[in-house]
């Protein structure tokens, strides 16, 4: 009976170290600002649409080197994610009192001519070791037809 331990102790360790490459949403209020577009604005389908502003980690109050946007429509699916660029954003390290957060802008630009005109707003994914911080921005914008 002994003899079936060990295969057993193994076989439970390999099924926990299954998921520890996988990632983790962790939600952090409060660490991402969209400054472009602003609440309101309506914006061109057949346009570059280049949304920008700010996102950390305030958990450790570092700055993730990789950021995603994804657009979100009026009935809350992703309808379009792209990749964002940072940027420098010495008034928010200013602001914050953090020289650290000196490059916590991001700016993208998407191609939006395939989406319906409507509203929608985006999502901030910040992506750090094996955890994504994700940030909803309550900014709604309008994509107008053509």
């Amino acid at each position: 009976m002994r003899s079936l331990y060990l295969p057993a102790v193994a076989l439970l360790g390999l099924l926990a170290g299954c998921d520890a490459d996988k990632m983790k949403d962790v939600a952090s209020n409060n660490s991402c600002s969209l400054d472009s577009p602003a609440t309101g604005t309506q914006v061109l389908s057949n346009v570059p649409f280049e949304p920008w502003g700010w996102a950390y980690n305030v958990v450790a109050g570092t700055v993730p080197k990789d950021v995603t946007l994804q657009i979100i429509n009026a009935k809350n699916d992703v309808v379009l994610t792209t990749p964002a660029t940072r940027a420098p954003r010495p008034d928010v390290a200013k602001a914050f009192d953090k020289p650290d957060l000196a490059n916590s802008g991001f700016i993208a630009k998407l191609d939006i001519s395939k989406l319906e005109a409507g509203t929608y707003s985006i999502k901030v994914i910040q992506q750090e070791g094996n955890f994504r911080y994700n940030c909803t921005s309550p900014s709604k914008f309008k994509i107008a037809a053509k």
